[in-house]
């Protein structure tokens, strides 16, 4: 496997909280890999053999998979096992993708399912108190330098109602809102429907809005 760290970006977007203007997205732009080549010929070629286009095909995608993970598990180190499985799994089962220009969003399922698997270990771990990890990557842990304190406060906050919000709608909410994917993208990588997709945004925005209330937020 290709080991590739994503690199912190800010992006600029109407739909994301303003506050999150203070953490840097994980991503940015992908490799210049196998320019002009689509993903349905890479992999036909990666189902060929050819190790070259399955290189290449992780290059391309790595950084939105590692960017999304890290975002929905809240640890780094955690998050780049999880992005080695994803691969190692869509490479093992790439002959059976029937539409190769799918990649991504098969590639994102396949992800978002580790996680959610993760997700259940950690939760068992915690009841028992075995749970040892640190989260290292939500929003008051990245915030850029010189953030105030009070805005990195907001920032816990924020964390902390995250946490306590059911995984699917967390996971809705961090995808769109966050790191920006369309409707369709997560519904799709979450495999549901666009309305379903949308019904748990709005209860993730509403219980959001609901623990924010009464706090003097104006970001």
């Amino acid at each position: 496997m290709w080991p590739l760290r994503a690199h912190p970006v800010c992006v600029n977007d109407p739909e994301r909280p303003r506050i999150l203007a203070l953490v840097p997205r994980e991503g940015g732009r992908p490799a210049s890999v196998a320019d002009g080549i689509d993903d349905n010929t890479l992999v036909d070629r990666a189902v060929g053999g050819d190790r070259w286009a399955e290189e290449a095909l992780y290059r391309r995608h790595a950084l939105a998979v590692t960017s999304a993970v890290v975002r929905l598990v809240g640890r780094h180190a955690d998050a780049d096992d999880i992005v080695q499985d994803t691969f190692v799994i869509a490479f093992g089962r790439l002959s059976s993708l029937r539409d190769g220009g799918a990649f991504r969003a098969w590639i994102s399922r396949i992800a978002l399912n580790e996680v959610r698997r993760h997700l259940r270990r950690r939760k068992l771990l915690s009841l028992v108190q075995l749970d040892r990890g640190a989260d290292d990557a939500g929003f008051a842990a990245r915030a850029v330098d010189g953030t105030r304190p009070d805005l990195r406060a907001e920032l816990a906050e924020l964390d902390r109602i995250l946490a306590t919000l059911p995984v699917e709608q967390r996971m809705v909410w961090l995808l769109h809102r966050v790191e920006g994917w369309s409707i369709r993208e997560t519904a799709d990588a979450l495999d549901c429907s666009t309305a379903t997709m949308k019904r748990r945004l709005s209860a993730a925005d509403s219980a959001i809005d609901v623990a924010r209330s009464g706090r003097g937020w104006t970001t």
